[in-house]
């Protein structure tokens, strides 16, 4: 993904600061999948609005629902681990489009650089 495509992810959640995942039944089953792009890794999704994530909850994620991460706590908490576990992140995917897979300090440095991410 280019970085013009991570800032237009990160333009989107610059008022509500609220990105969304999938979980299943709690907040401890996430939805990660494997790359298809990098062998080893797994990619977490991200939406930037939760009719984006609801929007995939259908057939094999049926079972998944939306639940938001501040972006505080993303940035703060799961950067670090992500980071050390090799994992991607996938932005707004959707069926019948290409998906990509970015860095996860990419994306921090974008929604830092961009100033949606200021620590307080």
């Amino acid at each position: 993904m280019t970085t013009s495509s991570m800032e237009q992810f990160v333009e989107k959640i610059k008022d509500s600061k609220v990105l969304w995942a999938l979980t299943a039944g709690n907040e401890e089953d996430w939805l990660v999948i494997e790359s298809a792009t990098k062998a080893e890794h797994d990619v977490f999704l991200l939406w930037s609005s939760a009719d984006n994530a609801r929007a995939t909850c259908t057939d094999e994620w049926s079972d998944y629902t939306p639940t938001p991460i501040s972006l505080t706590e993303y940035v703060d908490f799961w950067v670090e681990e992500f980071a050390n576990e090799n994992v991607l992140i996938g932005l707004d995917w959707a069926d019948e489009q290409e998906n990509i897979e970015v860095g996860v300090v990419e994306l921090a440095q974008v929604l830092i650089e961009s100033g949606v991410h200021q620590d307080k």
